[in-house]
């Protein structure tokens, strides 16, 4: 795979993760809480094995972050059953994890 389809890649697999992780925190207390932040989990080491297959540069570390924000947010307004919690938080989880995978 090319650097292009490696980063559409990271972006696609960081977009689930954040969005599953989000759900866990917006609604603790539903039964599918606590499957979603272990499928967050999991689909982040994924994530994780495309993210050490490329040097990353700023230009490459902005495009991601401006895809991981458009992409969340529109797989987050699509669902509607999460409590709008979910945007004010967001931002900050896009950050998190971010700077856990050396990207910020």
């Amino acid at each position: 795979m090319g650097r292009k389809d490696d980063l559409n890649q990271l972006v696609n697999l960081m977009t689930k993760a954040l969005r599953h992780r989000i759900g866990s925190l917006v609604n603790p207390d539903e039964f599918y809480a606590g499957k979603y932040a272990k499928d967050a989990e999991n689909i982040f080491k994924e994530a994780e094995k495309v993210l050490l297959k490329q040097h990353w540069n700023r230009y490459d570390k902005t495009k991601i972050k401006e895809q991981l924000t458009k992409k969340l947010k529109k797989e987050l307004t699509e669902k509607e059953f999460l409590d709008n919690k979910k945007f004010e938080i967001m931002d900050k989880e896009i950050e998190k994890a971010l700077v856990d995978f050396e990207l910020s």
